[in-house]
């Protein structure tokens, strides 16, 4: 019978609890674990940021840290890549032009971690690095993790000369090696620095990959297909400024799209952010930035600044085999390759993409 009596009882106070909206009791919205204090940043362990849930190694996003992954990738070794971007809440990108990196606001943080799959001799996966960009009041500032060997923790990187880290892994059933590089401050600011006014002292240091034209794929969240754009509006990442219409890069293994396309996007991402008006490689004509489709400006049938030998052309048109481009993205002789950091060993995949595009051009190069 008290049995009975309780469960009436409970019955009524919850009936009556919903039908008064006095005793509604509102569930305060999660908070996101990250702490990114501008004042003490950087700090010693990757972990102290709590951009993390549970074992550090498996990547698994906290709340408000939200994967990204632009269309094509920079080819580094062969190392893989995961992204992420963090925002302090209530602060959103601005749109800045399709080509030109999204303005993030000041105490936003992207999270770059490289790492290797089928490492020898145990096929184990094996993360190296993880990069940080901090968005402070003077601009980005770079810094960088190096993960150990119990591949449980990420420290600091203090002599800002970077470090070699010997690697061996299986690329396709392929065995490959390296002397994996990771950046110092130089090489970082090399590759990370624009200079729209091109005045003296006019550098800025900027993001790479998040572009709008980047962005404008779908990424699987959890098993979802979303457009990234559309989700990082979702996010409260984005507001209303982005133009329904963008001119976007493909992914450059997506043998579905036009060769041309493939080859452009492959070397916007791996070359234009030196070489377009501002970049580090300004002084040289080429603009291998997607939006320009002016193949003239693209290097093609153009005279290299620099000639090297069996090279008369950036882009000897319909002559792969006799472009400067080729030449230098098919050697590993410092002096001679490009790009000219970032990379150790020559991306086999890649110089026979941008071969086959060269190829099918008129050879009318004179």
């Amino acid at each position: 019978m008290k049995k009975s009596y309780y469960f009436a009882t409970f019955i009524a106070i919850l009936l009556f609890s919903c039908g008064d909206d006095d005793l509604y009791i509102p569930i305060a919205p999660p908070i996101s674990p990250v702490t990114v204090d501008l004042t003490k940043v950087p700090l010693t362990k990757l972990s102290e940021y709590h951009f993390f849930d549970g074992d550090l190694k498996n990547q698994k996003p906290s709340l408000n840290v939200l994967p990204y992954e632009p269309a094509s990738s920079l080819f580094a070794d062969y190392a893989h890549k995961k992204r992420f971007v963090w925002m302090p809440s209530g602060k959103k990108a601005t749109y800045n032009g399709d080509d030109n990196v999204l303005e993030l606001p000041v105490g936003a943080v992207l999270i770059k971690t490289f790492y290797y799959e089928n490492v020898q001799p145990n096929n184990t996966t094996q993360i190296i690095e993880t990069r940080l960009l901090v968005r402070k009041a003077d601009g980005w500032k770079a810094y960088d993790y190096i993960w150990n060997t119990e591949q449980n923790e990420a420290l600091l990187e203090t002599t800002e000369n970077g470090t070699f880290i010997p690697i061996t892994w299986l690329e396709n059933g392929v065995s490959k090696s390296v002397n994996y590089k990771t950046p110092s401050q130089t090489e970082c600011l090399t590759c990370h620095k624009l200079n729209p006014t091109q005045t003296t002292g006019g550098e800025l240091t900027i993001p790479i990959g998040p572009k709008p034209q980047n962005l404008n794929t779908n990424y699987n969240y959890n098993g979802v297909s979303k457009n990234q754009l559309a989700m990082w509006k979702t996010a409260g990442y984005l507001g209303d400024d982005i133009p329904t219409t963008i001119n976007s890069t493909v992914n450059w293994e997506d043998q579905t799209k036009s060769l041309e396309t493939r080859a452009r996007s492959y070397i916007d991402i791996n070359c234009a952010h030196c070489h377009r008006q501002g970049g580090h490689c300004d002084y040289v004509n080429m603009r291998f930035n997607y939006s320009n489709t002016d193949l003239s400006s693209f290097g093609v049938c153009m005279t290299p600044l620099f000639t090297i030998e069996n090279g008369p052309f950036v882009i000897n048109s319909g002559d792969a085999n006799r472009s400067e481009m080729i030449l230098r993205m098919n050697t590993e002789e410092g002096a001679i390759m490009m790009p000219i950091i970032g990379r150790n060993i020559i991306h086999e995949e890649g110089v026979q993409l941008m071969k086959d595009w060269i190829n099918t051009l008129p050879a009318n190069c004179r």
